[in-house]
C-alpha cells in the first residue's frame, strides 16, 4: 500500500491474478526495514486503475553501505508507485448466515455491536470461546462440535511436507506449495517449488518472530500477552475462521516478479456470509503472500514479521466488513507500531518530501505522492496512538473505533461518520445504550474537531525538552512511552527567536482540511499572542505556553478566538502556536458545493407565463444535468382548518422538457411498471404542531394526473434510485411527469386538491429527479399559489426575493439504521443534501488564520537573552527518489557544523528509520573537525537506547549544559554511530548489526571545511592501534544523515567544559 524507504531490488513488471468470482481487494502493507515493502492493489479491487494523476510514477531508492576498503557500496531500485488503496471489497455470494431477531437484541444492545465488536460477533454466529484457546481462533472449537454452521467439516492440512495446489496471486498461475512448517500449531509456512533456502529460513523465523517460539521479552508487546499475534488478536478480534472453517494462518512464499506482500478479502469472504466447504479451493482460507522476491530483497527476519503483523491485521478487519481506507490503514499502521510495544513508522519513511509543513498542513484523508507523500499512514496511526491513551479512549476503544466496519456497502463510514460518533465518548466510560448522532456540520467544536486539534497540540509538546514543563493533562500529551521521541522534526516549525526580534506580525499558513500548521516563539519572556479579528473562524488555535524553568508557572493551552489576545507571563517559556483547519463542512459536499440546478429565469416564458420562472436546467440549449435529485421548496406555513364548501389547492402553470416517456417492459419498486426514467412530483412534507420535525412526506397527484403508458404504466426509474424510497413504497411514490408538456413548449395549469392537509402545518416542493443518460432542457413552473375559497395562503412572487429554496437529495444512510448480516448500525447520520466527499473534491481548498505576537525585552543575562539558533540539515528528498544508508558497529557518520555564535549544544535529535538488527544502543558523539578528530572536551559520547527489534526513529541527545564550549564560527562534527549491540535468536547468523539511516540532500556534503561536509569514520586498519580510518568526504554523493540541534549562546556567567583533549576514536 505505501512503499517504504530503503531497499534493493524490484521486479520490471506486475502480474495481477484473474479477477475473481466475487468482489475482492488486495490489502497491503509496507513496512520499514532494509528493503522496500511494495504492496500493491489489484486493479480490480476498487474500479481505480490509476496511479496518481493519472500516469505511472516510479520510486528510486539508492542504498549505501560500508563493508570494507575504501569504496562505499550503492544498490539501487525503480520501483513502481503502488495504486491508492480502497480496503472496500463487495459482498460474496454464498448461503445466508444466522440473522439476529428482537429478543436478540434486547439480550444484547446494539451497543455491544460497537463497542466490542469480537463479542457481538461471537454472539450474531452463536460462536463460544472456551478457555485455552488462542485468541486468534476464540470460538473454532465450539463452532465445529457444537453448530451447523461448518456443517462439522475442517479445512485439513497434510504433514510438513506434504504439497497442496495453490492459486499463486502473483503469477496467476496453479502451483504446487510444500509445507516446510507448522509453527505453534497456528501457522503453515508453504513454499512454492523453486523456493530457497534462504526463503525458507527467513520465513519461518518471521513466523517464529510473530508467535515468539523464542519466549523472550523483546517480543512481549503487552503484560499477559506473550507474543505479537496474541495481542493482536486481544485487542482487534480473531481470525475470521468462521468463514474458512479453519483454524491456522497460511503463508504461501510465492513467486511475484515484484517485491511486495498481501492479503486478499476474497480468499475468506468467498462464500459471505457462509463459510467455505469441503469442495472449496486452497486459497479460501486465511492466507497471507509473500513474495519470495521480498525475502531476496530484504532477508531481514524481523521485517517479515512485521509484515505478518500489519497483513494479518487487515485480515482480522476484513473479517467485521468495510471501512474507509484511511481507517484501515491507519488502524494496521497502529497495530504494527505502538499497539505491538514497537515504534511508530516514522515520517521519513517511504516516499520523499521537501517540507514537513507542507505535510502537515495536508488534507487529513489524502493518499497521494503530490499532496502529501501518502504520510496519511503515519498521520492517522499516532492519531490512533493518541486516543489510545487511557485517559481518552483506551486501546480497547480504539480498536473499536478502528473496527468499526460493516458488511452492508452502503453503510461503510467514511471520516467523521465513523469518528464522531466514538470520539463523543472521549474522557468517558463506555455508554451503556447506543444513541446514534447526527454530523453537526457547523459547529467548528465538534468532537472530531476538538480531538484533531488537541492531538497536534500533543504533538508539538514532545518538543518541549523538560518533561516537567510539559502539560499535565493527557489530551495535551502523547503516550508516556512515546514522550522523548518527537515525532515531528521540532525544528521544522517556522522559529521565531526571541533574541533577534521583538515580534511576528501577521503569521499564517494555508491549511487544507484536517491539516495543522504549528509555529514556535523561542523563549520569549512576557509573551502576548493575538489573532486577527478576520482570522477564518474555521480555522481553531490552540497556543502552548511550556512551564517557566525559572518560576512557578506550569504548561499551559489556551485557545484563542478572533480577535482575542492573551500573554503568558512567569519569565522565558517555549511557545508554539497550533492551528488546524477544522470546517465542519470540510469532508461534506453539500448544498454551497453544488451547481445550482433550479434558478429564476425570464427563458421560455412566454404566452400564459408571468415575470419569471422557476426552471429545472442547465442554460438555454442545453441538457440538465445528469443523476440530479432536486427539490425547489417552500416554507413551512399552516393550512388553515377544513371548512364546508371551501375549496383548499394548490395552483401552478408548468411547462417540461424531460427524457421521452420509454415504456419497455421494466418496473420500478416492487412491481410498478414503468414509463420511463427522468420525471418531475409535487410531494407533501407535513409538521407537527409545534416542531419542525418532519412527521410524514407525500407524494401529491394533480387533478389531470401525471399521465401514463398504453396499459397505466406510471413509474419512473429516476424516483426509484433517489435514495428516498424503499422498494416497498407504493407505486405512487414513483410517478410523476416524463417526457414533453407539448408541442413547441406548451405550457399546462396544475391543480391540487390539499383538503386532506386541513388545518396542519405544511411545506410542499417540485421534486426533480434524473438518470445517467438522455436529457431535456428542463421542467418550469410559474405563477406558483394555495388557496382556500379564492383567498391566498400562500404565493410565490415573481421578484427575485423570493421564500422557494433549492434542497438537493443524496443517498443517505439513516443514522441508527443496522446491518442485514452483521446487525452493526450506522452510528452517525449527515444532513439533508449533504454527504461525505469521499472523491476529496475539497482537497484543493485551503483556509487560514493570521496571528501576532509581542514580548518584552529579555532581562539582562536571563535565559529569555540567549540567542539560539537551528544547526544541522532536516529531512528533504525528492518524493521519487530517496537515499538511504546502513551504519554497522565501529562505523561513525560524521556531518561538519558550525558555531553561529559562543556557545553549545542544547539538544540534538537523530532521525533514524526503524530498521535493524543486533543493535541496542546509538551514540551521538562531538569531534573535533580536524583529522585525528578528537572527542571534544573530554566529553564521552552521549547514549540512546534501542531497546527490541525495532529502532525508535528518533533519538533526542540532552546535553544538559555539560556539552563543550564552543567559539563563533568554530568547526566541529556531530557522529552517529552504534551505542552497543545486542544479538537476539531470530538474528540472522553472518549477518552484520546495522542501523539504517536516511539521507537528506546537501550541497555541501562535499566541501572540506564547510558546514554540511560529510563522512564517514570506520574502523582503523589492521595494525594501526587506536588510529581512524575515514572514506573520505561525502560518502552518500551529495547527501548527509537527519540530524538537527539547537544551539544556546553562552553568556558572561555561564560556565561550561572547555579544552581540547579526547580520547580519540571512539570503540563501538
Amino acid at each position: 500500500t505505501n512503499v517504504p524507504n530503503g531497499g534493493t531490488l524490484i521486479a520490471a513488471s506486475v502480474h495481477w491474478p484473474p479477477r475473481p468470482q466475487t468482489p475482492s481487494f488486495i490489502m497491503g502493507r509496507p513496512r520499514l526495514f532494509t528493503a522496500l515493502f511494495l504492496s500493491l492493489q489489484s486493479p480490480w479491487a476498487s474500479g481505480n486503475t490509476a496511479t496518481d494523476n493519472g500516469r505511472d510514477a516510479v520510486l528510486k531508492v539508492d542504498t549505501y553501505e560500508w563493508l570494507g576498503g575504501r569504496n562505499i557500496v550503492l544498490s539501487s531500485q525503480h520501483m513502481p508507485a503502488d495504486h491508492d488503496d480502497d480496503h472496500q471489497g463487495g459482498k460474496a455470494k454464498g448461503k445466508k448466515g444466522r440473522r439476529m431477531d428482537a429478543e436478540d437484541a434486547e439480550e444484547h444492545p446494539l451497543v455491544d455491536a460497537l463497542w466490542d465488536r469480537p463479542a457481538w460477533r461471537d454472539h450474531v454466529l452463536d460462536l463460544k470461546p472456551v478457555e485455552g484457546e488462542h485468541p486468534c481462533f476464540a470460538g473454532f472449537q465450539n463452532m465445529i462440535n457444537h453448530s451447523d454452521r461448518c456443517n462439522g467439516w475442517v479445512r485439513e492440512y497434510p504433514e510438513v511436507g506434504g504439497e497442496v495446489t495453490f492459486l499463486n496471486t502473483g503469477l496467476s498461475v496453479n502451483s504446487k506449495f510444500t509445507l516446510k512448517a507448522v509453527v505453534g500449531g497456528l501457522i503453515n509456512v508453504w513454499l512454492e517449488a523453486g523456493a530457497t533456502d534462504l526463503h525458507e529460513d527467513v520465513s519461518i523465523k518471521a513466523a517464529n518472530i510473530y508467535t515468539n517460539q523464542y519466549d523472550i521479552g523483546e517480543l512481549k508487546p503487552a503484560p499477559g500477552s506473550n507474543s505479537w499475534m496474541e495481542h493482536e488478536c486481544k485487542i482487534m478480534g480473531s481470525m475470521p475462521f468462521m468463514y474458512t472453517c479453519s483454524n491456522r494462518v497460511n503463508i504461501l512464499v510465492q513467486k511475484c516478479g515484484v517485491e511486495n506482500a498481501w492479503v486478499m478479502q476474497s480468499d475468506y469472504l468467498r462464500n459471505f456470509p457462509g463459510p467455505a466447504t469441503k469442495t472449496s479451493p486452497s486459497n479460501f482460507d486465511i492466507v497471507f503472500y509473500m513474495c519470495q522476491d521480498l525475502i531476496d530483497a530484504n532477508p531481514n527476519p524481523y521485517a517479515a514479521a512485521t509484515t505478518f503483523a500489519h497483513e494479518l491485521a487487515h485480515v482480522i478487519q476484513g473479517g467485521f466488513g468495510f471501512s474507509f481506507n484511511t481507517m484501515t490503514e491507519g488502524g494496521a499502521t497502529w497495530l504494527e507500531g505502538p499497539l505491538l510495544n514497537l515504534p511508530p513508522r516514522p515520517m521519513v519513511y517511504a516516499w520523499g518530501f521537501r517540507d514537513w509543513n507542507r505535510i502537515n498542513a495536508a488534507h487529513i484523508y489524502a493518499n497521494t505522492h503530490e499532496l502529501n507523500s501518502r504520510k496519511f499512514y503515519q498521520i492517522h496511526s499516532m492519531f490512533l496512538t493518541y486516543l489510545s491513551q487511557p485517559e481518552l479512549l483506551g486501546e480497547h476503544s480504539t480498536s473499536a473505533l478502528q473496527n468499526y466496519q460493516t458488511f452492508e456497502s452502503s453503510n461503510t463510514p467514511f471520516g467523521r461518520t465513523a469518528y464522531d460518533y466514538f470520539l463523543t465518548y472521549l474522557g468517558k466510560p463506555r455508554p451503556d445504550s447506543f444513541t446514534p448522532v447526527t454530523i453537526d456540520v457547523q459547529d467548528t467544536h465538534n468532537a472530531f474537531a476538538t480531538a484533531l486539534l488537541d492531538y497536534r497540540v500533543a504533538i508539538a509538546s514532545q518538543c518541549i525538552v523538560n518533561a516537567k514543563l510539559r502539560p499535565s493533562e493527557a489530551r495535551y500529551l502523547m503516550p508516556e512511552h512515546l514522550r522523548e521521541r518527537p515525532y515531528w522534526d521540532c525544528s521544522s516549525y517556522p522559529t521565531y527567536w526571541s533574541t533577534s526580534q521583538a515580534s511576528v506580525d501577521g503569521a499564517k499558513a494555508d491549511i487544507h482540511y484536517g491539516g495543522a500548521a504549528v509555529f514556535r516563539l523561542a523563549m520569549p519572556e512576557g509573551a502576548t499572542v493575538s489573532l486577527a479579528a478576520d482570522a477564518d473562524t474555521k480555522i481553531r488555535t490552540k497556543v502552548l505556553a511550556s512551564g517557566s524553568a525559572s518560576s512557578d508557572h506550569k504548561a499551559e493551552v489556551r485557545e484563542l478566538t478572533p480577535g482575542q489576545s492573551m500573554s503568558f507571563e512567569g519569565g522565558a517559556r517555549d511557545i508554539y502556536v497550533v492551528q488546524v483547519n477544522v470546517d465542519p463542512e470540510g469532508e461534506f459536499f453539500g448544498p454551497h458545493d453544488r451547481a445550482q440546478l433550479w434558478r429564476r429565469s425570464s427563458y421560455r416564458c412566454a404566452g400564459p407565463c408571468e415575470g419569471k420562472a422557476w426552471w429545472a436546467g442547465s442554460g438555454p440549449g442545453k441538457e440538465y444535468p445528469e443523476n440530479q435529485h432536486s427539490a425547489l421548496r417552500s416554507p413551512i406555513f399552516t393550512l388553515p382548518a377544513a371548512d364546508a364548501g371551501v375549496e383548499l389547492a394548490l395552483s401552478f402553470r408548468a411547462m417540461w422538457d424531460l427524457e421521452a416517456m420509454t415504456v419497455d417492459g421494466s418496473s420500478v419498486g416492487t412491481g410498478c411498471p414503468s414509463k420511463g426514467y427522468d420525471g418531475v412530483q409535487v410531494r407533501m412534507h407535513v409538521y407537527g404542531a409545534d416542531s419542525d420535525v418532519q412527521d410524514s412526506v407525500e407524494v401529491l397527484t394533480p387533478s389531470s394526473g401525471y399521465g401514463a403508458g398504453a396499459a397505466a404504466e406510471s413509474g419512473l426509474h429516476a424516483f426509484g434510485s433517489s435514495g428516498l424510497y424503499t422498494q416497498s413504497s407504493p407505486c405512487s411514490s414513483f410517478e410523476g411527469w416524463t417526457g414533453s408538456s407539448g408541442d413547441d413548449h406548451a405550457w399546462t395549469q396544475q391543480h391540487f386538491s390539499l383538503a386532506a392537509f386541513a388545518g396542519k402545518r405544511v411545506r410542499f416542493e417540485f421534486f426533480f429527479a434524473s438518470d445517467g443518460s438522455d436529457a431535456g432542457e428542463g421542467f418550469w413552473v410559474n405563477g406558483i399559489k394555495v388557496e382556500a375559497g379564492g383567498v391566498t395562503v400562500f404565493a410565490e412572487g415573481d421578484g427575485e426575493d423570493t421564500s422557494m429554496t433549492e434542497i438537493a437529495f443524496v443517498k443517505t444512510v439513516s443514522a441508527g439504521s443496522v446491518g442485514k448480516y452483521d446487525r452493526v448500525p450506522v452510528v452517525a447520520g449527515v444532513p439533508e443534501g449533504y454527504e461525505s466527499d469521499k472523491s476529496l473534491q475539497k482537497v484543493a481548498q485551503t483556509r487560514s488564520a493570521a496571528w501576532s505576537a509581542t514580548w518584552a525585552t529579555p532581562s539582562r543575562n536571563s535565559e529569555a537573552a540567549k540567542r539560539r539558533a537551528h544547526l544541522g540539515w532536516s529531512y528533504s528528498a525528492p518524493v521519487m527518489e530517496v537515499k538511504t544508508a546502513l551504519l554497522h558497529p565501529g562505523q561513525e557518520a560524521c556531518v561538519t557544523l558550525q558555531a553561529p555564535f559562543k556557545g553549545s549544544l542544547d539538544t540534538a535529535t537523530l532521525f533514524l528509520l526503524v530498521d535493524k538488527m543486533g543493535v541496542s544502543a546509538v551514540s551521538l558523539a562531538l569531534r573535533s573537525a580536524t583529522a585525528p578528530h578528537m572527542l571534544l572536551g573530554g566529553n564521552k559520547a552521549l547514549i540512546s537506547d534501542s531497546h527490541g527489534v525495532a529502532d525508535p526513529g528518533t533519538h533526542r541527545f540532552k546535553f544538559n549544559g555539560k556539552g563543550p564550549e564552543l567559539e563563533e564560527g568554530e568547526l566541529f562534527l556531530a557522529c552517529a554511530g552504534v551505542g552497543k549491540v545486542k544479538t537476539l535468536p531470530a538474528d540472522n547468523l553472518g549477518t552484520l548489526p546495522f542501523l539504517h539511516l536516511p539521507l537528506t540532500n546537501i550541497t555541501t556534503a562535499g566541501k572540506e571545511g564547510s558546514p554540511g561536509a560529510t563522512k564517514l569514520i570506520v574502523p582503523p586498519s589492521l595494525g594501526k592501534a587506536r588510529a581512524f580510518q575515514t572514506t573520505g568526504l561525502d560518502p552518500w554523493s551529495g547527501h548527509t544523515f537527519v540530524l538537527r540541534a539547537e544551539f544556546v549562546e553562552a553568556l558572561a556567567q555561564d560556565t561550561g567544559a572547555d579544552g581540547r583533549s579526547g580520547s580519540g576514536f571512539l570503540a563501538p
